[in-house]
């Protein structure tokens, strides 16, 4: 007898955690007279995603993985998840491709399966046994935290559970009763988990748009199309799948397998140490370890010479303490913490730096997917946010690295971590919670060089300028700014920003003409940046020339952010305040309709903003 082929097909953006037990999954699905092969469409924006769905090519040989360079991403938390339009059809489109190959390769059955699926070993199995032309196998969610569990399938519309002209609440009941039992079901819609026949394939049944059909999601159309194929719709309720559609729902796993004789899931037992350099940090240290202390395994604290409870506070969170004596080198001290760590990786903090939920819970499932492959991690640092929490100021950097690496600290200030490597960006945030006052301390230390003759490297030069500004030496921080960019040594990201200070310096020594050449010397780096185009597109407004101010402030939103992951990003440059600007221009100019449009994506950025509220209620009274 021949074997079925069939091509088990998914397009994946997701988090690392749950699609590796997705993946471990879709091994464990056991076959008679089949042939399975695979076939992803890589949407995923976390490098360790990619890792892990080329970890399973490498094992899983009849594996085809096409990569979407589609830069657009979806917003999933522990609420729900938020689909767009564009989220919508991308996903059509990415399975249509996959269809196009099932039928190209002569596959018997498509098995499209969303990747945040734990299926029982048998599903493929009871799904061939239905012998039905479309048939999906249930799993149940609760769509919003607090509301009952519910299927993917329904009966009518968009995702209606009764019949027309039914009594609403008990035909409901009925439904889902009747699906909570062991059996082949037919319904109105359902997708997720769905074997599809060759023969419904060749009939051209698809995921694209029917563009006189208003229901919303890629689904309801294949299903539209396939009944008005003449093809019918079912579900098997025999072997329910396990929906990991939270981070929070991963806790269920396990249970749901060892319910269904299957092993545990994928855990790794890499420990981390935190090594943390303070002094004087008692109002701080605290707020630190409370959000970091259970997600690692051990703390090293090096006290540069605190004279507060610094020590006392983290001898409460078990830390091992060190004293080290100060020698102005930021870096010498984190060389020394680091070399009195134990466990395979190391991370490090400030002690204002805090995790907020949300990344805590992506630390801990970095944790346990985390392949010892890895030689470093990098995480957003966020330096500053809105009034409604959104990030504004953001960098990147090495957070997480492999201990045997032996990675480096250089530079007694403004020190980096000298990495190499393996190096992946993960989707964790480390929030900066400053509150000490801001001291000179850097500066000074700068200054004591100085006078002792040190060369600078192009970097100190870069950072002594900044630390100069910040102190408001304007004059002196051209000065070394011109120096660093004289070298024509400096990383491009740090080139661009100390054009953007130079503009900085010079605007508030009134020196216009030095500020607008300083902004137009950061094109002789890389392409255009939103945040030099927004500058001089202000430069303009002040002139009230604003058509010239409309051409920069449209560029901001058109440019592209930088490739470079470690780059500075300017959020709100990136977001609502080039649309704000663009409002003000057009209504300058008595456009009203474009002053409108821009106001309202700079309201879909930022909605509580009062000049971009002001505005709205200004144009809503217009009509």
């Amino acid at each position: 007898m021949d074997k079925k082929r069939i091509l088990i097909g998914s397009p994946i953006q997701q988090f690392p955690i749950i699609l590796e037990e997705f993946l471990q999954s879709l091994t464990e699905l056991t076959t008679k007279n089949e042939l399975v092969h695979y076939m992803f469409i890589d949407d995923n924006k976390d490098p360790l995603s990619r890792t892990h769905l080329a970890e399973f090519e490498k094992a899983n040989k009849r594996t085809v993985i096409l990569k979407n360079t589609d830069d657009d991403t979806y917003v999933r938390n522990e609420m729900t998840h938020y689909w767009t339009e564009r989220n919508i059809w991308k996903v059509a489109q990415m399975k249509d491709t996959i269809i196009s190959y099932a039928l190209k390769e002569g596959f018997d059955y498509l098995f499209l399966i969303d990747s945040d699926l734990v299926l029982h070993p048998h599903t493929l199995q009871q799904l061939l046994q239905a012998n039905k032309d479309i048939i999906s196998n249930i799993y149940w969610t609760r769509w919003q935290p607090d509301s009952i569990e519910l299927p993917q399938v329904w009966l009518m519309d968009q995702y209606t559970l009764t019949r027309e002209g039914a009594s609403e609440s008990a035909e409901n009941q009925n439904f889902l009763e009747m699906l909570r039992k062991p059996g082949v079901y037919e319904v109105g819609g359902l997708g997720a988990c769905t074997l599809i026949h060759r023969k419904v394939l060749e009939a051209g049944v698809s995921f694209k748009r029917i563009a006189n059909l208003s229901f919303w999601g890629e689904d309801r159309h294949f299903c539209v199309r396939a009944v008005a194929m003449g093809f019918s719709l079912h579900v098997d309720t025999h072997l329910p799948g396990y929906h990991i559609y939270r981070q929070s729902d991963l806790a269920g796993v396990n249970q749901y397998r060892k319910k269904n004789g299957m092993t545990a899931g994928k855990a790794n037992q890499i420990s981390i140490s935190l090594c943390m350099i303070v002094k004087n940090e008692e109002d701080a240290l605290e707020r630190c370890l409370s959000t970091v202390a259970d997600l690692v395994d051990e703390i090293i604290i090096v006290d540069t010479g605190s004279t507060d409870r610094t020590k006392e506070i983290a001898s409460n969170y078990g830390c091992t303490l060190y004293d080290f004596e100060w020698i102005d080198d930021f870096s010498a001290a984190r060389n020394y913490a680091f070399s009195k760590a134990t466990c395979p990786y190391i991370l490090w903090l400030d002690a204002d730096d805090i995790l907020l939920e949300k990344d805590r819970q992506l630390f801990r499932e970095l944790k346990l997917a985390l392949n010892y492959s890895i030689d470093s991690v990098t995480m957003n640092y966020n330096l500053s946010v809105d009034s409604n929490g959104n990030v504004s100021y953001s960098i990147r950097r090495n957070r997480l690295v492999k201990r045997d690496r032996r990675f480096r600290w250089i530079g007694p200030v403004h020190e980096y971590l000298e990495v190499s490597g393996n190096v992946i960006n993960s989707d964790i945030s480390i929030t900066h919670n400053k509150q000490k006052e801001y001291t000179d301390r850097n500066l000074q230390i700068y200054r004591r060089r100085d006078a002792k003759g040190e060369d600078f490297s192009p970097r100190d030069l870069y950072y002594y300028a900044n630390e100069l500004r910040d102190n408001q030496y304007h004059e002196e921080a051209i000065t070394f700014y011109t120096k660093f960019l004289n070298t024509q040594q400096g990383w491009v990201e740090d080139n661009i920003n100390a054009c953007l200070k130079l503009a900085n310096c010079y605007s508030h020594l009134y020196e216009r003409q030095n500020v607008l050449s300083s902004l137009y010397r950061t094109f002789s780096y890389d392409r255009p940046r939103a945040e030099a185009c927004c500058q001089i597109g202000a430069f303009h407004v002040e002139d009230k020339n604003w058509l010239v101010a409309i051409f920069w402030y449209d560029l901001a939103t058109k440019v592209e952010r930088p490739a470079e992951k470690l780059a500075h990003i300017d959020h709100v440059s990136w977001t609502w305040l080039p649309h704000l600007q663009l409002c003000l221009c057009y209504s300058q100019m008595g456009d009203n309709e474009k002053s409108r449009h821009h106001n309202d994506i700079a309201y879909s950025y930022n909605p509580t903003h009062h000049s971009i509220l002001y505005n709205k209620r200004y144009f809503e009274s217009l009509t």
